[in-house]
């Protein structure tokens, strides 16, 4: 497998995953956080708050590096 390939299945996973995250933590998608209330991933809501908005960054950050990893290596 050549390496383009892997940055495209790793930017499609990383798209993927910070899409749904993003959607767990909109206000305006009741549902969604409805579904995972049962699964009680965290201890109190504000501190969900606070893991997802660090998980999303930490996603956006990756998106950036991949990009520019993927750009870099474009020239080369």
């Amino acid at each position: 497998m050549n390496s383009m390939t892997l940055f495209g299945i790793l930017s499609i996973m990383l798209n993927i995953l910070l899409i749904l995250i993003i959607l767990i933590r909109s206000p305006n998608e009741q549902s969604l956080q409805e579904n995972l209330a049962p699964f009680r991933l965290f201890e109190s809501s504000s501190r969900a708050e606070k893991s997802i908005d660090k998980v999303i960054q930490l996603l956006t950050i990756g998106y950036f590096l991949l990009a520019l990893l993927y750009v870099i290596q474009s020239y080369f």
